[in-house]
């Protein structure tokens, strides 16, 4: 964000339901209700529109469906690392769907298994301080459970309609990956853009699923290209979702 804001760009974060400090109530946590979230987000707090839309992993598909389903709010769209089916990676969804078995995976298996890996990552990419953040989050009542939802509710199945649905639209649409991203592999990259038709691919050598973090610099030069913002107050606004837990 500091180096959007330097280019002039306007920008807005947040934390999903769910996630950060934003609530968790006992609904199901579908991409489309994130996706409802942003919409009216945006429109309540009546943030400048069109606006360019920024999602990363599952965050990319959520980004998609608002561009396509709200295109006089968005005129950009930016997808990095994006994701497109985390189930056809693992079978872990099938026991979480039982009940009461998935309870109990989920809170005493998948969450703690969640933790070690971030643990593992944030020390790796010299960012430790995200460590304690996310036990914090984990500890919020109602974390595991809107965790589970979202496995329940495939949030992180096949999203290849939603970024199929970009194809009619007459937006710009940049895509950014990492060349050694090992959780969204290389050839997914290429479906969606596929799927998209006019995409603008941009690989970051050296880089990983992180590369928000690791890699800001080259990602937000990227993104001052995409969006025509300069050094200026009257820069491009920028729309961005918060990073998303299993991102």
């Amino acid at each position: 964000m500091p180096h959007l804001h330097a280019a002039g760009a306007r920008t807005l974060r947040f934390d999903l339901f769910g996630h950060g400090l934003s609530d968790r109530p006992a609904i199901d946590y579908t991409l489309d209700l994130f996706a409802r979230q942003i919409i009216e987000l945006v429109e309540t707090i009546g943030f400048p529109r069109p606006a360019a839309i920024l999602g990363h992993s599952v965050g990319a598909a959520i980004a998609a469906q608002v561009a396509a389903s709200r295109s006089d709010l968005i005129d950009r769209i930016a997808l990095v690392a994006p994701m497109l089916d985390f189930s056809a990676t693992t079978h872990a969804g099938e026991w979480f769907r039982l009940p009461v078995i998935g309870e109990v995976l989920m809170r005493f298996v998948g969450v703690p298994l969640l933790m070690r890996r971030r643990r593992r990552k944030y020390a790796a990419i010299g960012q430790p301080h995200l460590i304690d953040r996310f036990i914090e989050e984990v500890s919020y009542a109602g974390f595991w459970q809107a965790l589970l939802s979202m496995v329940r509710s495939d949030t992180f199945g096949d999203q290849s309609a939603r970024y199929a649905a970009l194809r009619d639209l007459a937006r710009d649409v940049l895509v950014i990956s990492a060349k050694d991203d090992t959780v969204i592999p290389a050839p997914d990259v290429a479906r969606i853009c596929g799927l998209i038709a006019k995409c603008r691919h941009i690989e970051i050598d050296g880089a990983e699923h992180n590369l928000l973090f690791t890699h800001s610099a080259e990602v937000a030069a990227a993104l001052r290209s995409f969006t025509g913002a300069t050094a200026t107050p009257s820069g491009a606004d920028v729309l961005e979702r918060s990073r998303v837990l299993l991102g």
